[in-house]
């Protein structure tokens, strides 16, 4: 490098070198991968938006750790003089990393596995175990997987302490609440004056919560009120929503609210697995 140094003080420099190249690499690869990903594409599709943002994180992801593992053996081959030198060395070394970072190894293959089998990708909302982390997948990264909750947290998740996965396939919960009441105008007041004062909005109920059947059922009313919530929300229903509503009808309701969440495709697919047998047999 330079006659005039010791011959440390030249190593040194080549070992500052290189590392600096790599972090320059490693940016401007970043950042043609972040301007491609924030190049417009034609009509709104969110499905392969969230596939999109996924393969960007996972290119980022893959080209960081390859920019440092050929910034790792371009310096073993400079310490170590030769060819086959050089192969022993790095046969060496990542020997040491198998033995050394076998956690880091573990994340990296399960991280591969959630990839591979589209587990879940950047813009889904999941539910991790054992940890029961929740929140909006942010990152997928081959070591962790990062996740941001609706206060803002962020939860950094290596790959490998990771045994299950619920995802929302809607990214929202919708509730019915059935009332069974003798006096059906009262439903309907009611929930005007509560929506008066619920919140809506993003992180809040979604939509303002309405009345979506009436019907007379052997001389009392069924009235289903319907209320959309983001997930880790459901207490506006459960809690607050239901609470008040018999609370304020108490008079005319003829038992408690009755909350549930259903999918209607998940209920299809397993009525049609499920033969009931006949009543006289």
């Amino acid at each position: 490098m330079i006659s005039s140094l010791p011959q440390w003080a030249n190593r040194l420099l080549v070992v500052a070198l290189v590392i600096g190249i790599a972090f320059v690499v490693q940016g401007l690869l970043r950042r043609m991968v972040e301007r491609w990903a924030a190049a417009p594409v034609g009509g709104l599709d969110l499905a392969r938006e969230r596939r999109r943002h996924t393969a960007v994180a996972v290119v980022s992801s893959a080209l960081r750790y390859f920019v440092i593992a050929v910034a790792a053996f371009v310096l073993i081959g400079f310490f170590l003089r030769g060819l086959l030198t050089a192969a022993a060395g790095a046969t060496l070394v990542v020997a040491l990393v198998g033995f050394g970072a076998q956690r880091f190894l573990q994340d990296v293959i399960a991280g591969i596995f959630v990839l591979v089998e589209n587990q879940y990708g950047v813009g889904d909302f999941v539910t991790l175990e054992p940890t029961l982390l929740s929140g909006v997948v942010e990152e997928v990264g081959l070591r962790t997987t990062i996740l941001r909750n609706l206060n803002g947290d962020r939860y950094i998740v290596p790959n490998g302490q990771i045994i299950g996965v619920r995802r929302m396939t809607r990214r929202y919960r919708t509730y019915s609440i059935d009332l069974l009441t003798r006096k059906p105008e009262d439903v309907a007041e009611a929930l005007h004056e509560l929506v008066a004062i619920a919140p809506v909005g993003a992180a809040r109920f979604l939509r303002t919560p309405e009345v979506i059947e009436q019907r007379e059922l052997h001389g009392v009313t069924l009235v289903r009120v319907r209320a959309d919530v983001p997930p880790t929300m459901e207490w506006l229903v459960e809690q607050f929503l239901a609470k008040l509503l018999a609370t304020r009808l108490r008079d005319s309701l003829v038992t408690e609210p009755l909350v549930y969440t259903l999918d209607e495709d998940a209920i299809r697919r397993y009525e049609r697995t499920v033969v009931l047998p006949s009543v006289n047999s």
